[in-house]
């Protein structure tokens, strides 16, 4: 999936809008980034708490601000390296928090399928962790690697539907996570081929 297919394109009107609300009041990306973050944790401990319909709207509002900090600094005109450091440092640690606290939630506790929630809660934390390194590493060798079907807006919607979904089975949260966690895999591995794809296609033409 191309990026200009990206779900995040669905929101980028409201995106907009936020960060010129953002920037009239004086905020700062960095400082929306580091709002992100806090709500990324207070996101992991509704769902730890077992809250997961909260949990799925602080999620959405988090992938909301994962927007806006970058639409902010360019509206700004404040877009440095230094911030976009913070920002994908940022959205790692909140993949990882808000995978996190899975972990804790007493009613899934007990759930199984094919295999314990503790391993699904590791293989979604690889497949988030390398989809977005795959991108990075790709920018290294200039290669634009923005493709696939689960790129960072995907999994964010994935986790808030699911989640709001909660009263009609408790089960659905987690079955969002899964689903999540596996594209996130099969996202990097795709990255991956699309990568060597190019690099050879490179190699042969110079």
């Amino acid at each position: 999936m191309p990026s200009k297919y990206r779900i995040r394109r669905i929101f980028k009107p409201i995106i907009y809008k936020i960060a010129k609300g953002f920037a009239s009041a004086g905020l700062t990306p960095n400082q929306v980034t580091i709002l992100a973050l806090g709500l990324s944790l207070l996101a992991s401990i509704t769902i730890s708490h077992g809250f997961p319909i909260l949990y799925g709207v602080l999620v959405f509002i988090t992938g909301l601000l994962d927007g806006v900090d970058g639409a902010l600094a360019k509206i700004t005109c404040s877009a440095s390296p230094r911030g976009g450091i913070l920002d994908s440092l940022s959205d790692r640690y909140s993949d990882f928090i808000l995978i996190l606290g899975f972990l804790f939630w007493r009613e899934a506790a007990n759930f199984y399928f094919l295999v314990p929630l503790n391993l699904w809660v590791i293989i979604s934390l690889a497949g988030f962790i390398m989809v977005s390194y795959t991108r990075s590493k790709g920018e290294v060798y200039n290669l634009d690697l923005d493709c696939g079907v689960a790129g960072r807006s995907e999994r964010l919607f994935i986790l808030l539907v699911f989640s709001i979904l909660y009263p009609l089975d408790a089960r659905f949260p987690i079955y969002g996570l899964i689903i999540a966690g596996i594209l996130a895999n099969f996202t990097a591995f795709y990255r991956i081929a699309v990568a060597l794809k190019k690099l050879h296609r490179s190699s042969i033409t110079t």
